[in-house]
C-alpha cells in the first residue's frame, strides 16, 4: 500500500517507477493512469480534479489526455502500420481522412518508423511492433503516456532503443511519460526515478 504520496509530474519528463515486483509500483501506475481509483486523496489532470468523476467522464479523460503503451503491441493484423496508428484519430479526435494521414505521418516521423508505414503487422520485428504501438499511443497528442513493463519479451539492446525513443518522443511532444520496466531491463536515462518501497516513494534524479 502506498501512503502519503504527493507529486507533480512535469511535461517533457520521463518517470521510471521502480521497486520490488510486488511492492506497489504496478498499483501506482494503474492509479496514475486513472485505471483504478485511489483509496483516498485526489488526482488532478490539467488543473481539474478527476478523482470523483463517473465512469463515462473518467473514460473521456483517459481517451483524450492519456496514451497507453502495454507490454505487447496489440496491433490489428489486417491493417498496415499507418492504418493502425491512425485509428485513435477517428475514434477520439474525429478528424477527416486527409488530416488523420498528415498527423499520423508526423507521429511516425517523430517515433522514427516512417520507413514501415505501409508494412503489414506480420512483417514487423519485436522492436518495430512496439514502436508502431508507441506511435499509436501518441497520435492523438496526449498529455500523459502510461507505459507498462517496457522491454518485456525484448532483448536488452532493443529495450534500450525503445526506451530512448519513448523519452525523446515525450520531450518533443511535451508530455509526461510514466513507466515501469520489465524485470530484466536496466536503464539509467530516466529524468526521474520514483522508487516504491516499504517506507513510501522516494525520488531520485
Amino acid at each position: 500500500m502506498i501512503r502519503n504520496f504527493t507529486y507533480e509530474f512535469q511535461p517533457g519528463s520521463f518517470y521510471h517507477l521502480s521497486g520490488p515486483e510486488f511492492g506497489g509500483k504496478r498499483l501506482l501506475l494503474q492509479v496514475l493512469g486513472l485505471l483504478l481509483p485511489p483509496d483516498s486523496g485526489e488526482i488532478i489532470v490539467d488543473g481539474s480534479r478527476v478523482t470523483d468523476l463517473d465512469i463515462d467522464d473518467l473514460g473521456e479523460i483517459r481517451n483524450r489526455k492519456y496514451g497507453f503503451l502495454f507490454s505487447s503491441p496489440f496491433l490489428l493484423p489486417a491493417f498496415t502500420v499507418l492504418e493502425n496508428v491512425a485509428m485513435p484519430l477517428f475514434k477520439i479526435a474525429q478528424v477527416d481522412t486527409s488530416e488523420a494521414k498528415a498527423i499520423t505521418e508526423e507521429i511516425l516521423e517523430i517515433v522514427g518508423v516512417s520507413r514501415i508505414a505501409t508494412s503489414s503487422v506480420g512483417q514487423l520485428d519485436e522492436l518495430d511492433g512496439m514502436l508502431a504501438a508507441l506511435a499509436r499511443a501518441l497520435v492523438h497528442h496526449p498529455r500523459v503516456l502510461i507505459a507498462e513493463l517496457v522491454g518485456n519479451d525484448m532483448q536488452a539492446a532493443e529495450a534500450e532503443s525503445l526506451l530512448s525513443t519513448l523519452r525523446a518522443s515525450g520531450q518533443r511532444l511535451g508530455l509526461a511519460v510514466i513507466a515501469t520496466l520489465a524485470p530484466h531491463v536496466s536503464w539509467e536515462e530516466a529524468d526521474v526515478r520514483l522508487e516504491i518501497g516499504p517506507e513510501g516513494v522516494q525520488e531520485f534524479k
